[in-house]
């Protein structure tokens, strides 16, 4: 079990249009057809502590890698350069046709020379995922980091691939590359530097090194490098989740690399930009220097880890934490063996673990680039992160009685629809209470609240509410339902603003009857989608 900080894909802002909000996770482009790029230099951290001097196409400061292009099948594209670096630089854009462009001559493509400018202009004809690199000195500038990824999307189908044969639900950019820092130091110093002694130190997935990879898109404490590499599924359903989501591999190293993603297989789809004929199932893929490859990706439950039944036979024990050793006190294992539950870990351990999600590593086989200047765990890896089939759930952890008095059970009956109840008699006409949630975490999504009971009478109006913490007052989540002697299930949809600072909730439960009457809660749960 991997142990890392704390826990993807593309926070590039377009270049010609207003931006779009960023995810967290997942790619997001730099919309066209019109880009103004920057050819700069700057720093990129990694994560042994030390920084390493890049170049990099900006829009219009300096990232790394350069932004992820976006344009449709059948726009004519225009690419404005401005070369902010000592030498003249170019963009050559493999995959792509009749490319014109402005400039001073060069060997492959028009150039820009030092404080000057050129431009490329081409039609994008055939959907794809592509590269667009520096075509002037390319061992040099190349490896300095000029590169970055160019996506045609099918007319008028952005969630295509290709056809409707590789429709997609999401998609992640796994954009391969290694750095030697001796060029770059060489770079950096003015110094001079033989290529045939080339030894690539780092290796990155989107601009980083791992654990940084894992980390969101466009967090503060990697300004120039805004590409997180998490990869975050749900298990495949036919009618709930049936459509996988769509890699899009680039190695643009100098290296070719095996990388691996566990947890399944991967189809390949396409390969420079070209659908396959026939898709294969990979078990893993060497990555030639300068390959695209895209696949696509879903996550079946086929052993059952997310049912209520054991997926071990009726003689083995379910495994705890009594059964594992952990390296150190730091853990991304839930300590259940179920998708969506937690367990117990032993005292002193932290995880991780939001909700019971499950985490995979992907990364480079070759051993060497599994690591950060040859201390492992780092270099070409990220996580596949899948989350419950529900999103995340929390139970109330504790009761509050407002109006009224306990009848018996406690918050403990909560935790399910079951024969357990909690019962609280009415004070006068209303009985009054809410339950506890803690560890939501904050910036999730989506919140839903579930209550589920009955009253001892017939027909009375039973409020749903939750607590804002900002202005400290209550606010209902919707009408009342009228709930009478049998069981009936309540969801309400709750704003974000119920989570305090310190990741708590509460649910407030009112109900109005006659003089006498007791309330019967069964459930109350909370589901959201955790960051």
């Amino acid at each position: 079990m991997l142990k890392i900080l704390a826990a993807l894909l593309l926070v590039a802002a377009p270049l010609s249009v207003q931006a779009a909000p960023v995810p967290r996770q997942g790619m997001v482009c730099a919309n066209g057809p019109t880009f103004n790029l920057t050819a700069s230099s700057g720093y990129i951290e990694t994560p042994d502590g030390n920084s390493v001097l890049m170049w990099s196409y900006g829009a219009p400061n300096f990232q790394s890698p350069g932004p992820v292009l976006c344009v449709n099948q059948g726009d004519t594209v225009t690419i404005n350069l401005h070369n902010a670096l000592p030498d003249p630089v170019s963009i050559v854009l493999p995959g792509q046709s009749d490319v014109g462009g402005t400039g001073s001559a060069g060997l492959l493509a028009k150039e820009a020379a030092p404080g000057g400018d050129a431009t490329y202009t081409f039609t994008a004809s055939q959907p794809g995922t592509y590269v667009y690199e520096s075509g002037t000195d390319p061992s040099k500038q190349v490896a300095m980091g000029l590169y970055g990824a160019l996506v045609v999307r099918p007319a008028g189908h952005p969630d295509y691939a290709y056809d409707l044969a590789t429709r997609f639900s999401g998609e992640y950019l796994i954009l391969l590359s290694d750095i030697d820092p001796d060029l770059h130091h060489a770079v950096e110093t003015g110094g001079t530097y033989d290529f045939d002694t080339l030894r690539n130190r780092y290796f990155a997935v989107n601009g980083r090194q791992f654990p940084d990879t894992i980390q969101d898109n466009g967090v503060s404490w990697l300004p120039n490098q805004p590409y997180g590499a998490l990869v975050r599924v749900k298990p495949y359903n036919a009618t709930g989740n049936p459509l996988p989501v769509l890699i899009r591999m680039i190695n643009v190293g100098t290296l070719n690399h095996p990388y691996h993603p566990h947890g399944n297989h991967l189809r390949q789809i396409a390969q420079d930009g070209r659908k396959l004929a026939v898709s294969t199932e990979h078990f893993a893929e060497t990555i030639a220097s300068g390959q695209t490859l895209d696949y696509l990706f879903s996550w079946t439950d086929q052993d059952s880890w997310s049912s209520g039944t054991n997926p071990f036979p009726p003689s083995v024990a379910n495994p705890d934490y009594r059964n594992l050793t952990f390296v150190d006190g730091n853990t991304w294992y839930s300590g259940s063996a179920y998708l969506g539950a937690k367990g117990t870990l032993p005292t002193g351990t932290a995880s991780q673990n939001v909700c019971g999600e499950w985490y995979f590593p992907w990364h480079s086989h070759a051993l060497n680039e599994f690591a950060n200047y040859d201390a492992s765990f780092g270099g070409m890896a990220t996580l596949l992160r899948v989350d419950p089939p529900a999103g995340c759930s929390s139970v109330a952890g504790s009761a509050t009685i407002l109006a009224g008095t306990l009848r018996s059970g406690n918050a403990a009956a909560l935790a399910a629809a079951d024969s357990s109840y909690y019962q609280v008699n009415a004070a006068g006409t209303s009985t009054d209470w809410y339950g506890g949630f803690a560890a939501v975490p904050r910036g999730s999504a989506n919140l839903v609240a579930t209550y589920t009971g009955h009253n001892s009478v017939s027909g009375l109006a039973t409020q749903l509410s939750y607590y804002r913490w900002s202005t400290s007052s209550w606010v209902a989540l919707g009408a009342a339902t009228a709930i009478g002697t049998s069981d009936v299930t309540v969801t309400r949809s709750v704003p974000a603003d119920a989570i305090s600072s310190q990741g708590q909730v509460r649910i407030r439960v009112q109900t109005t009857g006659p003089a006498g009457f007791f309330t019967s809660a069964n459930l109350l749960k909370l589901t959201y989608d955790a960051p």
